[in-house]
């Protein structure tokens, strides 16, 4: 099982190219959960830069990718062109870039041309953000000209191909066999979303934190856990944060410590935290000896002290 890393470009406030009321952000968007799904159906684990419609720095999503160790990087984008007749499909890669970073676009390249697009434009090279701040093999993908009208209408008419061709592109370019009757029932990407699922779940009924239960771990979700951990040193504590999901310099202040017995909310947050950090372990509230072990896996990790205990400087490690 591979970590890839989906970036749906622009967000938020950052519609990115117009076409009327047709927005590059959610076109970028719907592309890399299409994309997020065929991945998990094979399998392999996908991390999201963001899950909503939500304004993520371009830096910070490079620190996504390099924080989870990613094995891969795709951004997502729609192209645009003062002339409504510029058409086509290209993808990015960083400038000097290794050969197998141009084949890897070229594989994705190759295997959306099968499904068919008005003009294969090749792969390219740009020193743009994501390619050049993301350590994994990156790419950023430029499927169709948002100015032109028949690109928009192929790129309706199949997206879903599209999903396909680009997931078969990015697991071919990691040496992975693509199974086209794949189920996801017993990947080991279909497991962790499913827990992803209860995780985001929890934080909608216990804070009210009104996630999209997807199962995709992104920005939305870290500030809801954020959101999560400041209640529960407010209501635990008198801490007498905001809780507005960003983790500063009070919040840290305001942290304690968790240690292995503990069992209320913040062991749950904890835990969330470690299995969205790729330790499986169990997010049920209860600090054993398997949370211990994971705890301390990650100190090391990060060059902390590893006593297994959660304290601020463990949480602000695992928020970041």
């Amino acid at each position: 099982m591979k970590t890839i890393v989906l970036d749906a470009g622009h967000g938020g406030y950052d519609y990115g190219a117009v076409n009327g009321s047709q927005y590059e952000k959610d076109d970028n968007l719907k592309m890399a959960r299409l994309v997020a799904a065929e991945l998990e159906r094979q399998g392999e684990r996908v991390v999201m830069t963001r899950d909503s419609d939500v304004f993520i720095p371009l830096l910070q999503r490079s620190i996504i990718s390099n924080d989870h160790n990613a094995d891969m990087f795709v951004s997502f984008h729609r192209n645009a062109f003062t002339n409504p007749e510029a058409n086509g499909v290209e993808n990015y890669i960083q400038i000097n870039s290794p050969p197998s970073f141009a084949q890897n676009a070229q594989n994705v390249l190759d295997e959306i041309d099968k499904v068919g697009v008005l003009h294969n434009r090749g792969v390219k090279s740009n020193n743009f953000s994501v390619l050049r701040n993301t350590r994994a093999p990156a790419m950023l993908l430029e499927l169709g000209f948002i100015s032109n009208a028949r690109d928009n209408a192929e790129f309706d008419k199949n997206a879903n191909a599209y999903a396909v061709a680009i997931a078969k592109g990015i697991m071919r370019s990691l040496g992975e066999t693509y199974n086209p009757n794949a189920g996801g029932g017993s990947g080991g990407g279909s497991g962790r979303r499913d827990t992803a699922r209860e995780i985001q779940r929890g934080l909608n009924e216990t804070y009210g934190a009104g996630l999209a239960v997807d199962g995709l771990y992104g920005p939305a979700t870290r500030r809801a856990l954020v959101r999560a951990f400041q209640t529960e040193l407010n209501e635990l504590y008198g801490a007498g944060l905001v809780a507005d999901g960003v983790f500063g310099a009070k919040t840290k202040a305001a942290a304690r410590t968790v240690r292995r017995g503990a069992r209320n909310n913040l062991v749950y947050i904890l835990q969330a935290l470690l299995f969205f950090k790729d330790y499986d372990i169990a997010v049920d509230g209860i600090f054993g000896a398997a949370t211990e072990t994971a705890v301390k896996a990650f100190q090391t990790s990060r060059n902390l002290a590893a006593d297994g205990l959660a304290g601020p400087n463990t949480f602000a490690a695992l928020f970041n």
